[in-house]
């Protein structure tokens, strides 16, 4: 990257934060532009520089979300079914954890289903880049219906955890979540088990 491109992305950064405060006192769809500009120490020209509009700093500021999950995400170590399922919750819940202003911010905007389509869009194209013992191999389709179930069930924890007031502890949702994975497998296997008699 060289020194315009730092720039740049400087930029984005800075509008993109003072979106994120603006938000915490204001419906988006009343924030300006000059207002993102102005709480960013940037001009109005600089902004449309680095974005289209609103919703393009939104896709933005998603996008950024989702890689730094997925730059965690893809160090993992590939490990046995439960080991990998369980240090992928972790990963999952802590990252999200650490994330639950900016989420439940995005929550309080009606903007958490906008951010899961940009997730659902990035996820499909990552799939392949960590191993996880779940994954489905196939074409293209079936393994994007294979994201889209895995991070239905994923996105739809994070809604429930982090829209309450006083959300329990990440450990607290990583146990309830590996018993239901486990009574998930119980139940096909002793399917599988039943079959084979």
């Amino acid at each position: 990257m060289n020194g315009k491109q730092r720039i740049v992305e400087q930029s984005k950064k800075w509008l993109s934060e003072a979106f994120i405060a603006l938000m915490e006192k204001e419906n988006y769809r009343d924030i300006s532009i000059t207002e993102i500009a102005e709480k960013a120490q940037l001009s109005r020209k600089t902004f449309y520089h680095s974005f289209k509009d609103k919703e393009d700093l939104i896709d933005y500021y998603c996008h950024c979300l989702f890689e730094g999950y997925f730059q965690q995400l893809v160090q993992q170590k590939p490990q046995s079914g439960e080991m990998m399922l369980d240090r992928t919750f972790d990963i999952f819940l802590h990252f999200w954890w650490e994330q639950r202003k900016a989420l439940r911010l995005l929550i309080r905007q009606g903007l958490f289903d906008h951010m899961i389509v940009i997730w659902q869009s990035q996820a499909t194209p990552h799939y392949r880049e960590f191993a996880a013992p779940w994954h489905v191999e196939g074409s293209q389709m079936q393994m994007a219906y294979a994201m889209a179930f895995q991070l239905g069930g994923l996105t739809n924890v994070l809604r429930l955890w982090l829209e309450q007031e006083k959300p329990e502890p990440p450990e607290e949702i990583k146990k309830a979540m590996l018993a239901a994975a486990r009574q998930l497998a119980d139940s096909l296997d002793r399917e599988d088990k039943a079959e084979h008699f």
